[in-house]
């Protein structure tokens, strides 16, 4: 239900919130795109093919959460180091972003009502922004999936109204954006005292950047297919510094009750 290493001794007054597997599953499998993009730019060049799959699922485990322009930088950077030819971060992301359209724009367009929303998130995810709205904690949208996408997707799903303290991710207004400088910017308008803070995800990039800010991290290690524990994610998570992993919010009254102090 929740593994709690650490409790949190502090009131929490802000929420930052990862986005994709943490609240949504709009973008469920991008793993496996992103897997097959990387591929193809790297197989005619890497001088170990029968590294290449291990390579590239190491590196996007611990890359989850970043911006997706820097694991595509990451992928050229591969290439141009095993000699093949540089074409830049925004060629690949533009790759993975056509690959990931005709899903995308299928699973919003089912999308009718709160009832087929739900079906596309986190079980329980809607129920959280809840406890958190009820407790006057303000909430972040802070993800490395681009804004656009990011404003598009939330009020799809109808939860974009929660994230009063606004919606965070790289894009052309924000083009350097680390979700460790959303977060101390948020820290620092806010006035959120030392321990106040909460950063909710399922990538290592939240549960670091969380931490580094003196805040509690509760980590979503999720299987997105089949909405249980996810033991690979788990470890990842808890080697980032998580205080506490669940696999959904599910039982959220349980989660509230352990990790909210009134």
């Amino acid at each position: 239900m929740i593994e709690i290493l650490r409790a949190p001794t502090h009131k929490f007054t802000l929420a930052a919130v990862d986005f994709d597997g943490t609240m949504s599953l709009i973008r469920i499998g991008w793993q496996h795109v992103m897997h097959g993009v990387m591929k193809a730019a790297l197989q005619n060049f890497h001088p170990n093919p029968d590294h290449i799959d291990s390579d590239i699922r190491t590196y996007i485990a611990h890359s989850t959460g970043q911006p997706s322009i820097i694991q595509m930088a990451w992928v050229d950077e591969q290439v141009l180091l095993y000699g093949g030819p540089h074409r830049g971060a925004q060629y690949y992301l533009d790759q993975f972003s056509n690959a990931m359209k005709h899903q995308i724009d299928a699973r919003i367009a089912a999308i009718t009502n709160h009832t087929t929303a739900d079906e596309l998130m986190i079980s329980g995810a809607r129920q959280l922004l809840q406890q958190l709205a009820q407790r006057n904690i303000r909430i972040a949208l802070v993800s490395g999936t681009e804004h656009h996408h990011l404003v598009r997707e939330s009020a799809a799903l109808r939860i974009d109204t929660y994230f009063d303290a606004g919606i965070f991710g790289p894009g052309a207004h924000a083009p350097g954006f680390t979700k460790h400088d959303a977060i101390a910017h948020l820290i620092a308008h806010y006035d959120v005292a030392p321990g106040a803070l909460i950063s909710i995800g399922d990538g290592p990039v939240e549960i670091k950047a969380g931490k580094a800010l003196g805040g509690y991290a509760l980590a979503v290690a999720s299987d997105e297919h089949g909405g249980g524990l996810d033991s690979d994610k788990r470890k990842h998570l808890l080697d980032a510094g998580a205080d506490a992993v669940i696999a959904n919010f599910r039982h959220i009254d349980a989660i509230s009750q352990a990790l909210f102090i009134d």
